[in-house]
């Protein structure tokens, strides 16, 4: 053998021994020594040193070499070849240290080191290396190579097996202590600095479960590793991707980078570890479950650096985990036991404390209870000598159903039972019949349970028959527990007091009637003067036809006061809100910007008009015709308020009344109202005038300057549209005026139509009118005015007459044009009537007071049409041209998605007779039908191919309609003819080819 060969053979030997003593070691300084004492003898280097990883540096633990190195010294993981080779996880044999750029050249100045083999040691988690050093270069050889490799892995294993030991004695030493002790907050810090010693971890924590109903709530119990104050300013963690597993027990979370694993980042506000929370990249955390299976909480342990955490570990914590479930359990128990203890000594003593103090607390109790009793007997004694001693009031009790259980003098004088009769009855008995059809004493119960009181005003009835007016208060009395015990009621007999308001409410009503008679008649006379005047002189100038000029002009002021005088009767009929009123629905702001152009040329340059108008306003429902009027008369009084110039300004909002302004004003009822205020600037109105602003007749104006009927009429007219009107005004400085009117929730609001004012229309095909009134000379002037405008006339005076010529069967009538208010037969009873004869027929009614006979609540009935009495012959012939013009419009669905194309078919179809609404698209459409329930004549479905495909809409509609027709515009399709009430036209269509479809449908 040669010298080289026993030499190496020397090397291998001493790695055998150095195994050998190495699995012998039991601690991490025996292992350290061994490398000391043998690894130059295995290398053949001139030293060896050992380095571990500590964070982020190097530290080397030890060294033997021929000149002091670096041992004790440690230096960051960047800027060392130990710290390259744990960062890559690869040995670094470096032949020449001065052409190697992964050696910093000052550390290895002023040393005899030439060349180098640096080797990493893995041993789980912790990280080292062995290093050998040469004073020569190229001094390392393949074999030394894989003898310093089989060195460090030799070493590797001793650490870990170290390690693994001093896992056990851990283990071992935490399960013996936390079994003994029985602190709660003891034994879960225990746990957690096991942990954190067993892990290497940086830092550990015990997050107690203490679960809120959204199962996102627990709280820090323990720290290890870290300062308390770093966990303080951030939220408890939530029950996350990350977190949930450990919270719930369904496992263990095991990361060697949390911010790489898929479940992380994904919960708000964070999106993961918040600014300034503890470093964490290697993450590990394992439940504590009890053996009930309940989830105590968890442990969680972090570490800045990547893969700190092995299997290993993972086994250890949860044999960790189950000694601290246990030890947790037993706590509890513990705690339990002691609390229970504690209660059952404190409930001992209070028992002992009991029966010592029995007696003495019987007798204060005794003499208690004696003395409440005294006092409840002298509270009752008085109670009874107030009640008994009050003779104009009816006082009694009654139980919870109402059955009378006490009675006083004063019951007895006004009622007049006494008491052995009346105790045990119901207070119903003093109802009339009326009251107790009607539930009336149920009712006043239920309220006065359920508020607290009622009262009320009403007739009652006396034992002996006669009837009382009386006022009546009943109170739900209570007892401590808030248990209802019955009622006390009040009564006070009102009836004297009721008859001396009845005659002086008839008094003040005669006076009235005195005024308003006066009123009309003192202007009636100036109107039928200036009527009977022009008439007079127009027929003596007659007599010379020269004088045709002052003819006319006689004729046209007759026509003059004529008109006056049936603006006057409107007026009254408004206030005395018997005018036949047509609502509508409305958008006030419209409304009002269209009357500004006029209000403006009647107030004149001198007073500023100011429109405020309200964006999102609620529509109403009312005549526009009388609103109009009512704002007119508004701005025609503020503009003679206002003594020079100044400001009227027309303001409209929504506004919402409530139960409070209802209270204090009985005729509104609470709810959503839009109000329009007309406000200006003039003289205002003192107390006196503002209290009799609405009454007739009465004016404030000079004689001949106002009728005093304006406001009567804005009143009316806002009372018969269901509304509220109320007055503001402060002398010096000015008059609000505000009328509500209800909000209308009905459907949209649509545009009227133009009108032509000046045509005259005749008739084209010399249809026939039936003409019915009582009044001949009515009736002659309506007959001698169709007749003109080319209409075959037929007349009758009465209703009979009427139905004797509609019986002819050979008679042609087109329209029948009657009175409503006649002799015998009503103009709506000859209507009724009429149609049985003549299915068809077209009806047009006049009347200047209607009564109730197609007049329902202020308004028309639905389909009545109402010409106003006087009318001119030109409002005669355009309202009868305009019924025997009108179809018996079809009500149509259109559901087209252009918006020009759906404008345009809509005018046509309504053209063509057809009460045709639009819709933009599939959703709305569907929306419309649900609304009205399915109430159209038949859809046209003309959406593009953006909307749902009409086959599919046509079976959505077929789902709930199933007889409704429906015509599609489209691809056609062979099957489409066979389905039922379906017809299909080819796109693009025309509004005839829509027509005509419809007509295949039978919608004519």
């Amino acid at each position: 053998m040669t010298t080289g060969q026993a030499r190496l053979s020397e090397r291998w030997n001493a790695l055998f021994d150095a195994a050998e003593r190495l699995a012998r070691a039991r601690a991490l300084d025996e292992v350290v020594d061994v490398v000391r004492k043998t690894a130059r003898n295995v290398t053949d280097a001139q030293g060896v040193t050992f380095v571990v990883r500590e964070g982020d540096h190097c530290h080397y633990i030890a060294e033997d070499a021929i000149a002091p190195l670096w041992a004790g010294r440690s230096f960051s993981l960047s800027e060392c070849v130990p710290g390259w080779v744990m960062l890559h996880g690869e040995p670094a044999i470096i032949p020449d240290v001065r052409a190697d750029p992964r050696v910093p050249k000052d550390f290895y100045r002023g040393t005899f080191v030439e060349s180098v083999v640096m080797m990493p040691v893995r041993a789980g988690a912790d990280e080292a290396a062995i290093g050998a050093y040469w004073s020569e270069p190229g001094a390392p050889d393949d074999t030394t190579v894989e003898l310093i490799r089989m060195l460090a892995r030799y070493v590797g294993a001793a650490i870990a097996n170290v390690a693994l030991q001093d896992s056990f004695e851990l283990l071992n030493r935490t399960a013996a202590a936390v079994a003994v002790e029985r602190d709660l907050d003891t034994i879960v810090q225990m746990v957690t600095d096991a942990g954190v010693e067993l892990t290497g971890a940086e830092f550990g924590a015990f997050f107690y479960n203490e679960v809120d109903e959204k199962g996102e709530r627990y709280t820090l119990y323990s720290l290890s590793g870290a300062p308390r104050e770093a966990f303080a300013r951030f939220p408890m963690p939530r029950n996350t991707e990350v977190f949930a597993p450990t919270f719930t027990g369904t496992g263990v979370v095991r990361s060697d980078n949390i911010r790489l694993d898929p479940r992380y980042g994904k919960s708000a506000p964070y999106h993961g570890m918040p600014e300034g929370h503890l470093p964490v990249t290697s993450y590990l955390a394992v439940p504590v479950k009890s053996r009930s299976g309940e989830v105590h909480g968890g442990l969680f342990f972090g570490h800045h650096q990547e893969a700190r955490f092995t299997a290993d570990h993972e086994t250890a914590l949860l044999g960790i985990a189950g000694h601290a479930a246990i030890a947790i359990d037993n706590a509890r128990l513990n705690q339990a036991t002691e609390a229970e203890i504690r209660a059952r000594r404190a409930a001992e003593a209070e028992l002992r404390y009991l029966n010592a103090s029995l007696e003495h607390r019987i007798a204060e109790r005794t003499a208690e209870i004696q003395a409440q009793a005294d006092r409840l007997a002298e509270s009752e004694r008085h109670f009874r000598m107030l009640v008994e001693g009050v003779s104009d009031y009816a006082i009694y009790l009654l139980d919870p159903q109402g059955n009378i259980t006490n009675w006083n003098p004063g019951a007895e004088r006004i009622k007049g039972y006494n008491a052995d009769e009346i105790l045990g009855r119901n207070f119903s008995t003093f109802y009339t019949e009326e009251d107790r059809e009607a539930g009336i004493p149920a009712r006043a119960l239920e309220i006065a349970t359920r508020t607290g009181r009622y009262e009320s005003e009403g007739w009652r009835i006396r034992k002996d028959g006669s009837q009382l007016w009386v006022s009546a208060v009943i109170d739900a009395i209570r007892d401590k527990d808030g248990q209802l015990v019955g009622f006390a009621k009040i009564t006070r007999d009102l009836t004297e007091k009721r008859e001396i308001e009845e005659q002086l409410r008839q008094s003040q009503k005669m006076e009235a009637v005195g005024q308003l008679t006066g009123g009309i008649a003192h202007d009636f006379n100036n109107l039928l003067t200036i009527i009977t005047g022009n008439i007079d002189i127009a027929l003596r100038m007659l007599e010379n036809p020269a004088d045709g000029g002052r003819v006319r002009r006689a004729i046209g002021n007759a026509m003059k006061g004529a008109e006056r005088a049936s603006a006057l009767t409107q007026r009254l009929l408004a206030f005395s809100r018997r005018q036949p009123l047509a609502p509508k629905p409305l958008d006030l702001d419209k409304v009002v910007a269209g009357l500004s152009d006029l209000l403006k040329r009647s107030l004149g340059e001198l007073i500023h008009l100011e429109v405020v108008s309200s964006p999102g306003l609620w529509p109403v429902e009312a005549d526009p015709n009388q609103l109009e009027s009512a704002l007119v008369n508004l701005a025609v009084n503020a503009r003679d308020a206002i003594a020079d110039s100044g400001t009227l300004t027309i303001e409209t909002a929504n506004a919402y009344l409530d139960t409070d302004y209802a209270a204090s004003h009985a005729e509104v009822p609470p709810g959503n109202y839009v109000v329009i205020a007309v406000s200006d600037t003039g003289v205002g109105m003192p107390r006196d005038v503002l209290a009799r602003v609405f009454e007739p007749f009465f004016t404030t104006k000079e004689v001949g300057h106002g009728t005093g009927l304006g406001l009567s009429q804005v009143y009316g007219f806002v009372k018969q549209s269901g509304g509220h009107v109320n007055v503001y005004s402060e002398e010096g400085c000015g008059t609000t005026v505000k009328i509500y009117l209800p909000r209308f929730t009905g459907a949209s609001i649509e545009e009227d139509a133009p009108v032509e004012t000046a045509y005259e229309p005749r008739s084209a095909r010399g249809e026939a009118v039936l003409v019915v009134e009582d009044d001949a000379e009515v009736r002659a002037f309506s007959a001698d005015v169709l007749r003109d405008a080319g209409y075959q006339v037929l007349e009758a005076g009465d209703g009979a007459a009427a139905l004797r010529i509609l019986e002819r069967r050979n008679q042609r009538v087109d329209l029948l044009f009657t009175d409503v208010v006649m002799p015998g037969l009503s103009g709506r009873e000859l209507s009724d009537r009429a149609r049985q004869l003549r299915p068809n027929l077209k009806v047009l009614y006049t009347s200047g007071y209607t009564r109730n006979a197609i007049v329902h609540g202020g308004r028309l009935d639905p389909g009545v049409e109402l010409l106003p009495k006087p009318f001119t012959s030109r409002s005669l012939m355009l309202r009868v041209r305009d019924l025997l013009d009108a179809r018996t419009g079809k009500r149509l669905l259109l559901i087209e998605d252009d918006p020009a194309v759906r404008t345009l078919a809509i005018e046509a179809l309504r053209s063509a007779g057809y009460l045709s609404e639009p819709a933009a698209n599939a959703a709305e459409g569907l929306g419309r039908l649900r609304a009205a329930q399915g109430g159209y004549d038949a859809v046209v479905i003309a959406t593009g191919p953006s909307e749902k495909d009409s086959d599919a809409l046509l079976k959505e509609i077929r789902g709930q309609w199933a007889d409704l027709p429906v015509l599609i515009t489209g691809a056609a399709s062979p099957s489409a003819e066979s389905a039922q009430a379906v017809v299909r036209l080819v796109r693009p269509y025309t509004v005839q080819s829509i027509i005509d479809g419809l007509k295949r449908l039978g919608i004519t």
